[in-house]
């Protein structure tokens, strides 16, 4: 399948609505935006596109830290379009965007995106722990 990745201008309610289906179930519609962060100026969108229908999305935040200006938030994939190398062509154009700034990205990776951001070379950096309602995670960096 033929997909492509596009830089979003503004968080869409297709976004939303995949951000919602995919991360938010048992939530509520409105936990899939996030305040401050979807409005800010500085925060980046990724899209990827099958047939213009958005099958893949990320957000990237500044939210810096050590080695990191860049925080990957909003990491979701269509059920159906799953291992097919979309979410890691995600993080891939979203390395590269932070590698023209010379910068790393961090993120908190659910249990089971684990494999797919280690094989984007992020490293895990802490011990598990829980977001509630959501699970669990690990706190991972990936530095230019």
């Amino acid at each position: 399948m033929g997909y492509d990745l596009r830089w979003m201008s503004s968080v869409t309610e297709e976004h939303l609505d995949l951000r919602f289906r995919v991360l938010r179930k048992g939530q509520p519609r409105e936990s899939a935006h996030y305040p401050g962060i979807d409005t800010d100026q500085s925060t980046k969108f990724l899209g990827a596109f099958f047939e213009d229908k958005l099958v893949g999305c990320a957000t990237l935040q500044v939210d810096s830290r050590e080695g990191c200006k860049y925080r990957i938030r909003g990491m979701a994939v269509e059920p159906n379009f799953r291992n097919q190398g979309i979410g890691t062509k995600i993080v891939n154009k979203l390395q590269e965007y932070a590698r023209r700034e010379d910068t790393g990205i961090w993120c908190n990776a659910r249990i089971k995106a684990i494999n797919m951001y280690e094989r984007c070379g992020f490293k895990i950096i802490s011990e598990v722990f829980e977001i509630k309602p959501i699970g669990l995670h690990y706190d991972m960096e990936w530095k230019s």
